[in-house]
């Protein structure tokens, strides 16, 4: 029961002082002061992590535009908040399936691509859409052949 209450302690201590440090930066205007709210008030369900890192999306899509397009920054959110879930129920030893962990990073990897071609050149963006259809084509050959030589040794 100890552990728990400072487990909260902790929790609030690290909220009140990231909000403290970040308003100097961020904008509270807009949906995102409110969904983060929500989000805290219903942390210890999956809605409350999830709407927490939209509400946070919503704060940083403007400081984090050179990097991310908007939409990219919402997917974020969504992904902060999914691992969110994820190490949640890892402290107190839940297990769900699907896992929020796997979802959460789909969603990083879909905003790393986004990263990546919004600070790579264009031209070479195109070549990479080009040839990735060709990587598909590669594996998807290796596992055939793999697949074709343990039904031979069957």
């Amino acid at each position: 029961m100890r552990e728990r209450q400072g487990l909260t302690v902790g929790i609030i201590l690290v909220l009140v002082g990231v909000y403290l440090l970040a308003r100097n930066v961020i904008s509270w205007r807009g949906p995102g002061p409110v969904l983060l709210l929500i989000g805290v008030a219903l942390v210890a369900l999956l809605p409350g992590a999830i709407l927490m890192g939209l509400g946070a999306a919503f704060l940083l899509e403007v400081p984090l535009e050179p990097w991310l397009p908007r939409w990219a920054t919402i997917l974020l959110g969504l992904a902060a908040g999914f691992l969110l879930v994820a190490a949640l129920d890892k402290s107190v030893g839940r297990s769900r399936r699907p896992a929020p962990a796997v979802a959460g990073m789909i969603l990083l990897a879909v905003v790393a691509s986004a990263a990546v071609a919004r600070a790579v050149d264009f031209r070479a963006w195109e070549s990479v859409a080009r040839l990735w259809p060709w990587l598909l084509v590669a594996v998807g050959l290796i596992l055939i052949v793999n697949a074709a030589r343990r039904s031979q040794r069957s």
